[in-house]
């Protein structure tokens, strides 16, 4: 790495008891590479998670998955069954509303995507694993966000030719993004017990020409559009 130069190093995320392997299973659907190699490969339940496996260097670009210290694991016990006995559990069921009402607001780990077919290949795993009956089923959930219609003639043919979407999907914060988010309360950073998201994105070329973007839901339309 060049002098001055910085990157992505790693995000240490973490699991409850009893979650290590839904939580491994959620990161490879993710598309991500799983490596053993804790003190105890295989039997510490600590593993090096590499978002992108083709040329990783095991230091940049990667999470560490590992379960929750007895420390946090305890304040975690606490939380839980403080939420059970408060009274105003309401407040907690409005954070989680959010989650998935507007889940950009909310604290979360972005990946990119490169190509679109892996991507859609991607969120088709997890819509099948997160619906009823899946190996996710209640622990993971998806909302999707389209690319902004209008803009692009070729963005919106392969949008209205993707499986992955119905056409009904309200549009992306950004133009010539595709921004869908994962919420599971099987691993995060931080604390555990409210949950965690995962913002899966895909930007298609048009992006990187145009000026800085302007996020946000309210869209003003481009010159000439």
């Amino acid at each position: 790495m060049k002098s001055g130069q910085r990157v992505f190093g790693h995000l240490a995320l973490h699991y409850m008891p009893g979650d290590e392997q839904p939580a491994r299973h959620l990161l490879q659907l993710l598309g991500c590479e799983l490596v053993d190699n804790g003190p105890d490969p295989g039997n510490d339940g600590f593993c090096t998670v590499h978002i992108n496996g083709t040329d990783t260097n095991h230091a940049d670009n990667v999470f560490f998955l590992s379960q929750v210290a007895p420390e946090q694991l305890a304040i975690e016990n606490a939380i839980a069954e403080a939420m059970q006995l408060a009274t105003n559990a309401t407040l907690v069921d409005q954070y989680r509303a959010k989650t998935t009402k507007a889940p950009e607001s909310i604290s979360h780990i972005g990946i990119r995507y490169a190509d679109f077919g892996e991507f859609e290949t991607v969120l088709a795993a997890i819509d099948l694993a997160a619906a009823p009956g899946g190996a996710l089923a209640g622990r993971a959930e998806l909302v999707k966000y389209a690319a902004r219609p209008g803009l692009d003639a070729g963005v919106d043919a392969r949008m209205g030719a993707s499986p992955a979407f119905s056409g009904q999907e309200r549009p992306a914060f950004a133009d010539h993004w595709v921004q869908c988010f994962v919420t599971t309360d099987l691993l995060g950073f931080g604390i555990l017990a409210f949950g965690h998201t995962f913002e899966i994105d895909f930007i298609f070329d048009p992006f990187f020409s145009a000026p800085p973007p302007s996020f946000g839901r309210p869209r003003v339309p481009a010159s000439g559009a």
